[in-house]
């Protein structure tokens, strides 16, 4: 019997990891909806990162909205009338920036939570003697409001809808697909029966189930060879069909055109989404502070001693160090839609 590949051994561990960690979540009812105000108008959940708000309304509404409201509440109310908002702590210092309001449904809680941990200044998260280690930021609870009535549309951008919010998810799978090769014949290659098992994976919390897509699009973090000479920054296509005869590896992240990452800044400002091959200009592996030099380079100066000393990335709950290849992390910790999502959160001073 041949010993696995160690590669895709250690590859699946980090993105099983990943698939396990969740987000406490916190909801109440809102002031002014029926049941707001009594004993049992809040409902505390530890969410997985990669699920949505619309995988967890049954929930919801059987361990909150059922105890609140009375029958004839009960029957009045209307899911596809209900919204979330994210609710402002009492306990927090003044001088953070503006919160994401009205919540997505089509955003995993990754996201929601991203923004809300970066919408005020943090201090560091403490550091470990071992600078390859993956530091856990700060806990923080995401506090979410419940509407039961009166959505607003036009800051929600998708309705409240399963079938909405997976058709969203496998867009973003095709995005992802497209960044990496520059087409996105791995996905449409698929059967019908494989995307539905990648979406019933999310739904059902089963990582086996969601990992016989992910070991067929995710590519693997093998690093190319040392001494290798990786003249183009920018490979468009498998090294396998390349005249250039690149030494990567097909199916490695380090062979594919680009990362499939975005940056999130305070304040709601734009997602930062650019073209970052996984090898630089030099031939070398492209680390996370190399990206963050490059387009944001106020918040991240060469010259600085230390490279959070005004700001710093998170991603998956957790803080990156800076040397961290971007290839590997893509492959490893990127969400189930294939993305790398990391917020920049400022540092408290």
């Amino acid at each position: 019997m041949s010993n696995p590949n160690p590669v895709h051994s250690s590859t699946n561990l980090f993105r099983r990891l990943s698939w396990q960690t969740s987000v406490s979540i916190s909801i109440r009812i809102a002031d002014g909806e029926p049941g707001a105000g009594i004993g049992a108008d809040k409902y505390f959940i530890q969410a997985p990162r990669y699920t949505y708000l619309p995988l967890l309304i049954p929930g919801i509404r059987e361990n909150l909205v059922e105890l609140a409201l009375d029958d004839r509440q009960l029957q009045e109310t209307d899911e596809k009338e209900w919204w979330f908002e994210e609710e402002e702590d009492d306990d927090e210092q003044p001088g953070g920036f503006a919160r994401q309001g009205a919540c997505r449904w089509h955003w995993p809680i990754d996201l929601l939570s991203i923004h809300s941990y970066i919408s005020r200044p943090r201090p560091l998260p403490s550091s470990s003697s071992s600078s390859s280690t993956m530091i856990p930021a700060e806990p923080k609870q995401l506090k979410l409001i419940l509407h039961l009535s009166k959505p607003p549309v036009d800051r929600l951008l998708m309705p409240n809808n399963i079938d909405t919010c997976k058709t969203q998810w496998l867009n973003q799978v095709k995005e992802a697909d497209f960044v990496r090769w520059r087409n996105t014949n791995k996905v449409t290659g698929l059967r019908k029966v494989e995307l539905d098992n990648g979406w019933d994976g999310i739904v059902q919390d089963d990582y086996d189930l969601y990992a016989r897509i992910a070991s067929r699009i995710l590519p693997l973090p093998i690093a190319p060879a040392v001494g290798s000479n990786m003249t183009s920054p920018n490979p468009s296509r498998p090294p396998s069909t390349d005249p250039s005869g690149s030494t990567v590896k097909a199916e490695s992240a380090y062979s594919t055109r680009a990362i499939p990452i975005k940056l999130y800044l305070p304040d709601n400002a734009p997602v930062i989404q650019e073209v970052i091959p996984p090898i630089g200009s030099d031939g070398k592996p492209t680390t996370l502070l190399s990206i963050l030099r490059q387009h944001l380079h106020l918040l991240f100066p060469s010259r600085s001693k230390d490279p959070y000393s005004l700001a710093f990335p998170i991603a998956q709950g957790i803080l990156i160090p800076e040397q961290s290849e971007v290839a590997w992390l893509a492959a490893c910790m990127c969400g189930a839609d294939g993305w790398l999502r990391i917020g920049i959160c400022l540092r408290a001073q």
